[in-house]
């Protein structure tokens, strides 16, 4: 399934970079991505740590809180809480963690991998195990692209979701936009 056919009613659990990288509310990308999920009714969630870091982030980044605030208020955008009561959750962040550290072995300690690509994951698979819906991950970074995919094929829930370059996925909006 290619990232245009993200099904109807689906979620998207979107990492933070994917989000700056679409700009504010004035930038091609930003309304392509806007109309791309209110015309297919899918919700987009974000994890509630990148929040929470945006919303206390310096005055010389206030630019990423309002990307942040305005996608919330235009209704597109909703924070997401990850639920490790849930069986398999924490595990599935703990294999992502660790897949992550196994590519990325000569690059980085497992310290000091990025502590939100790993809930990335564990939301995906919280959202696939519970609801009836489909789950796409955008996500930037390649290491835990592909991580997160293995992940998620290993716990079984690879039929129910998708790991998309989220860089990528936004430019083919912007074309398939300005082809319309």
């Amino acid at each position: 399934m290619s990232a245009a056919e993200s099904p109807p009613d689906s979620t998207i659990v979107i990492d933070s970079s994917v989000l700056f990288a679409m700009g504010g509310p004035t930038n091609e990308k930003c309304q392509a991505f806007e109309r791309f999920v209110r015309r297919r009714n899918i919700t987009v969630r974000v994890p509630q740590r990148v929040a929470e870091e945006l919303g206390e982030s310096p005055d010389d980044y206030g630019y990423q809180r309002d990307r942040l605030e305005h996608a919330r208020e235009a209704g597109w955008l909703e924070s997401a809480t990850i639920d490790f009561s849930i069986p398999r959750v924490s595990t599935v962040v703990d294999k992502t963690r660790h897949r992550m550290q196994q590519l990325s072995a000569d690059d980085v300690t497992e310290d000091q991998i990025e502590k939100t690509d790993t809930v990335l994951a564990g939301l995906a698979y919280q959202y696939a195990s519970n609801e009836p819906r489909h789950v796409t991950v955008l996500v930037s970074d390649r290491v835990a692209h592909r991580a997160i995919e293995d992940v998620l094929t290993a716990v079984g829930v690879d039929d129910r979701t998708q790991v998309v370059e989220g860089r990528a996925f936004l430019q083919r909006l912007l074309s398939e936009s300005t082809e319309n």
